[in-house]
């Protein structure tokens, strides 16, 4: 029973209702239990890259933490990777979060990742990390309520449809593709080369394919593979054409109360899988190579063609974003492009040296 508890002083009186001793020590024990109960979700289907990652990132935590702190994953491909999924960690469903195209929705900036053939190398994205992470990405968002881990991937994108080899920008004339529906740049990117972008959530998306309202889609290797998207589309076109980062994000103002050296545990964790996961998509790809073969006709773009036909999408970028062109002269500051795609590694025949 809650009663009226007033306290008198020289200058004001003051009422509050009590509780009882036992509502507080619930009260206390839920809050308690929230905090060290972590929970990560992703979007990813089962076999995904996503699915690898979050798991060894919970395998590893759980070992380190202290009791009695417990972390759990979950996947909802049908949540997809969008704002929703996004609200899930500002609401406070989900400690943690995996997300690649749901932070372009949020803002232009990390439409970076949307520029096509921008990116050419795992060892590019360690190289520039630090340049693109602190003075752009993650003050982004902070402003939203948010902060980010690590960068993990989702991976470099490919083109399947089940009409037509794709080699030039030209070929996608007359074919409708599946596109993320809170992703702008990826539908401009599709119109770009001459394909009709359907916006479609992923639960829409093995329907699409079947009752043929879209002809094709793009997507990494890993996730055309866990898809059973051979099964669908049997044309493979190997382009590289985009680098998908996974950024594993938090709530700022839920992580900054957890103990520090909880989030220093986390935040050193998160990073080290970085690395981890590039040999694991390095390693997973080479043998999705062999296998896809098998299934799909293969063919490689004409990657002249493609990088003039997206020219026009870097002009909106840097339209769009005030520090836009310091982006991208951040990531054409690296030097050295070593291969380490598929795309690339099957030109050079070298993939035993792919990331060394």
């Amino acid at each position: 029973m809650q009663t009226e508890v007033c306290l008198q002083t020289p200058m004001k009186r003051f009422c509050f209702l009590s509780l009882t001793f036992l509502q507080l020590l619930v009260a206390c024990a839920s809050a308690t239990l929230a905090s060290e109960e972590f929970t990560l979700i992703h979007p990813g289907s089962p076999g995904s890259l996503y699915e690898i990652s979050a798991l060894e990132f919970a395998r590893r935590l759980q070992e380190k933490l202290p009791e009695p702190y417990t972390i759990e994953v979950t996947t909802n491909p049908g949540l997809g990777d969008g704002l929703s999924l996004l609200d899930s960690v500002k609401n406070g469903r989900a400690t943690f979060a995996l997300s690649s195209s749901g932070l372009v929705a949020l803002n232009d900036r990390f439409a970076l990742f949307e520029m096509p053939f921008l990116f050419r190398s795992r060892g590019q994205i360690r190289a520039i990390r630090e340049a693109l992470l602190e003075p752009y990405l993650e003050p982004t968002a902070q402003k939203h309520g948010l902060h980010i881990l690590g960068v993990w991937e989702n991976g470099f994108r490919h083109f399947t449809n089940d009409d037509r080899d794709i080699r030039n920008p030209e070929d996608f004339r007359g074919l409708k593709f599946a596109s993320p529906p809170a992703n702008v740049w990826r539908l401009r990117m599709l119109r770009a080369y001459g394909a009709e972008p359907v916006p479609m959530s992923p639960r829409e998306f093995a329907h699409a394919l079947d009752t043929t309202v879209v002809n094709g889609q793009e997507a990494p290797l890993l996730q055309i593979a866990s898809l059973n998207l051979p099964e669908m589309q049997h044309h493979l076109a190997l382009s590289d054409h985009l680098y998908s980062p996974a950024f594993l994000i938090t709530e700022s103002a839920s992580f900054e109360e957890l103990a520090p050296e909880i989030q220093t545990l986390i935040a050193d964790e998160a990073k080290d899988m970085e690395s981890w996961i590039q040999q694991i998509a390095i390693r997973v790809e080479s043998d999705l190579i062999d296998r896809l073969d098998q299934s799909m006709q293969m063919t490689h773009i004409n990657r002249a063609a493609f990088i003039k036909a997206s020219l026009p999408l870097y002009g909106k970028f840097m339209a769009a974003v005030p520090d836009g062109v310091e982006m991208i002269a951040a990531v054409k500051s690296y030097p050295v492009i070593k291969a380490d795609s598929v795309n690339m590694l099957l030109h050079s025949g070298k993939a035993e040296d792919a990331d060394n």
